[in-house]
């Protein structure tokens, strides 16, 4: 395998991806006379590396760059151990099959979602932008690999859209098909649906054998200026059963919820327990503050419980920091948030957290959700949250 590689390492510093360190940086070249030149072509593939893919944030990554610095690969070393596992190989076993995946086209680690018969589901929480420009699309995309499911079946594409402005189109192509920036409507899609802030849909699709598929999430319509909003799917397959040949209408998504994502209110009573929101935070910038708020309305719970707030990070390049705040207070926009409940600070791309908030009656609580102080001002990534009460 060695004649196929051409090994290097540089440093994330280097390529600007440590906020924190960008300035110290820039003044050390500054003073030694040195220059790192980030316009090169393999530092802009390195670059469009760590923001690539279904998770980000990872300290260190392995890239496989092509002669022609198209990206081929990518493994998140902190992801390694738990990838290795799921897979069933040692650690050397599973690297070789990385570098074979890469070298076959598969482009492990690009926003693959690999699905296998022990794991026929996985979950993506992503953003979309609309476009600006006419004729002119904003793509994120999903390659989905069902290749072990050699007799074919039925992937299925449960989607939820945030509340956030802008429509957004969901396309399904083959997996060797490159996505036209310019096309208005895309030609050889497989099948798509459109929807509107805080709706659910569904696609799906069925298959002969496995492949690979690219799932395509565009802003429908063009806006004088962007619009950025969440989606979250669960994408899953149905293997083909040789005793039905029949077509199955799918059964219905449990973690995908009906609420509507159109209020910025949370009411929660004895009858409903908890809701679930899909949302957008934004970087606010170092010692600022910048909330999307959302008010939650416990005072049904006369009798007091604990106020818990499950949170998911998406997959941009943009850690999250949670405050809960009492109804009545209002929030900073700059300095720490000295008159919050509870906090939960530095959430990465990703991750998961949780809030826990005992209350001894029932009241009105604001939760506030925004990038932390190292992501880059304006940058905007999702995050699901379950708000639930547990009655005393």
């Amino acid at each position: 395998m060695n004649e196929h590689f051409i090994n290097i390492w540089v440093a994330n510093s280097e390529l600007g991806r440590i906020q924190s360190l960008r300035e110290p940086i820039a003044k050390r070249r500054e003073r030694e006379g040195k220059t790192f030149d980030t316009s090169h072509p393999l530092v802009q593939a390195m670059i469009k590396g760590g923001k690539t893919g279904s998770k980000k944030g990872s300290p260190v990554d392995c890239l496989v760059i092509a002669p022609d610095f198209a990206l081929m690969g990518r493994q998140m070393v902190n992801e390694l151990r738990e990838d290795c596992e799921r897979r069933g190989l040692s650690r050397r076993e599973y690297y070789l099959t990385f570098l074979k995946d890469a070298l076959a086209g598969k482009e492990p680690g690009l926003g693959n979602i690999v699905l296998t018969r022990e794991h026929p589901w996985q979950s993506v929480l992503d953003l979309f932008r609309t476009p600006t420009v006419e004729n002119h699309q904003e793509w994120t995309v999903v390659t989905i690999d069902t290749t072990p499911f050699e007799k074919g079946g039925t992937l299925t594409i449960d989607i939820e859209i945030g509340r956030e402005e802008g429509e957004a189109a969901f396309y399904l192509f083959d997996g060797d098909r490159v996505l036209s920036t310019t096309e208005d409507v895309p030609k050889d899609m497989l099948t798509w649906v459109w929807g509107e802030p805080g709706d659910t849909r569904q696609i799906t699709h069925r298959f002969d054998r496995g492949q690979l598929f690219k799932l395509g999430v565009t802003g429908l319509w063009v806006k004088e200026e962007a619009c950025i909003n969440a989606f979250r799917t669960k994408i899953s397959v149905s293997e083909n059963q040789k005793e039905s040949l029949e077509e199955k209408r799918p059964e219905p998504n449990e973690d995908i919820p009906n609420v509507p994502l159109s209020e910025l209110n949370v009411l929660l009573d004895s009858a409903q327990l908890s809701q679930e929101i899909l949302d957008v935070f934004r970087a606010p910038g170092e010692g600022y503050q910048d909330y999307t708020v959302v008010n939650i309305d416990a005072t049904a719970f006369e009798g007091g419980g604990t106020l818990i707030i499950d949170v998911h990070v998406g997959s941009a390049d943009t850690s999250g920091s949670f405050d809960l705040f009492d109804g009545n207070t209002e929030l900073p926009t700059e300095g720490y948030p000295a008159d919050a409940l509870t906090s939960m600070w530095g959430i990465r791309p990703n991750q998961t957290g949780q809030i826990r908030h005992l209350f001894a009656r029932g009241k009105v609580f604001k939760f506030g959700a925004t990038g932390d102080w190292y992501g880059e001002k304006g940058q905007t990534n999702a995050f699901h949250a379950k708000i639930s009460v547990e009655e005393n």
